[in-house]
């Protein structure tokens, strides 16, 4: 005779089944040497599942699963991002340099910036999915467009229709790079020619998944310089988060008590101390490599679960704009990217 399980574990436990299933054949996938996949990485492939299984699916897995699905959404992903921050360093921070740094805030400011302007003023797109496909461009992929949403309260359909500019934009810096590289295509001539193209890479290129392609078929100092200012990068997610949760929290009709009270990613700002954490070296290599692989888990888990809610429908919907717009952002970032690094360097 078996016991039943409580009621607040059996009813998130076949939606979190679900995605967990889902994260792992992604990131299985995300293994194997097949044509594609190594572009688009395995969060984005768990996201893409998702929206197979659950466009597919029955409406009853859907009723079942809904508890889980919505915990993976909000409460893994926040988890995951958290995490995230045990991937860098102060010491990475450090020898990435002043001109890493500015070369960064410059690029995500502006890359917002303009995201809003030419999404809502040329485009006429919603504000909250023009700011999500500034942020996925302007910081860190995926992850930006996954920690922006719940900050700026975007509708849950415009999350993966943000997701599919930076997949497709992304790639193309991914396979652009190298072959600028290897034809000789470098930002400035002399000696430092191989870091600032590094640092170029690094401060245009979208997720740090595709940063660390780009980096494997560079010189050493190249890659380096390339990898670690992309960690300078998604550190300053951190205050974007915050900025946006500032912007957005605030409602025309809400009375002067209820504006103090506007939400702070308190996630991001965890985020932002595990560096510290990591520089000290308080967890042993074991520990860290474990966490950086339930991290990846919790962020799969996250994308699979919001795959799931997704219909290919709302993405057609969405139509050109979305598109265009993350066209333009490449575009920007290409070639205001290659501007700063000359006058940086």
């Amino acid at each position: 005779m078996t016991l039943p399980l409580p009621v607040h574990i059996r009813q998130p436990l076949p939606g979190l089944l679900l995605t967990l299933g889902i994260s792992l054949v992604a990131l299985l996938l995300a293994q194997l040497p097949l044509p594609g996949v190594s572009i688009i990485g395995p969060l984005t492939l768990a996201m893409l599942l998702g929206i197979l299984i659950g466009h597919w699916g029955s409406d009853t897995l859907e009723q079942r699963s809904e508890t889980g699905l919505q915990f993976s959404r909000h409460y893994l992903l926040r988890a995951g991002i958290i995490l995230y921050g045990l991937r860098i360093s102060l010491a990475d921070l450090h020898s990435a340099g002043l001109n890493a740094l500015a070369i960064d805030l410059v690029m995500v400011i502006g890359i917002l910036l303009a995201a809003a302007w030419i999404g809502i003023r040329w485009l006429g797109l919603d504000a909250r999915t023009a700011v999500l496909i500034g942020a996925g461009s302007a910081i860190c992929g995926a992850a930006a467009v996954l920690a922006s949403a719940p900050a700026i309260r975007a509708r849950q359909q415009a999350v993966p229709v943000a997701i599919a500019t930076v997949v497709l934009f992304g790639s193309a810096a991914m396979l652009l790079y190298p072959w600028l590289f290897a034809h000789d295509w470098t930002v400035l001539p002399g000696d430092n020619a191989d870091i600032a193209f590094g640092r170029l890479v690094g401060a245009t290129t979208h997720e740090v998944a595709q940063v660390t392609a780009v980096a494997a078929a560079l010189p050493a100092d190249a890659a380096h310089a390339a990898v670690v200012t992309k960690l300078m990068r998604v550190m300053l997610l951190v205050p974007v988060l915050l900025v946006l949760s500032q912007v957005f929290g605030r409602q025309k009709h809400q009375s002067r008590a209820q504006t103090r009270a506007l939400p702070i990613p308190w996630f991001a700002l965890i985020f932002m101390c595990l560096p510290l954490v990591n520089s000290l070296e308080l967890l042993p290599p074991q520990t860290l490599e474990w966490l950086h692989r339930l991290d990846q888990l919790c962020l799969a888990m996250a994308m699979a679960a919001l795959g799931f809610a997704t219909r290919i429908s709302a993405i057609r919907a969405a139509g050109w704009k979305p598109m265009l717009l993350g066209a333009l952002l490449f575009v920007l970032l290409l070639l205001s990217g290659t501007l700063l690094t000359l006058l940086l360097n």
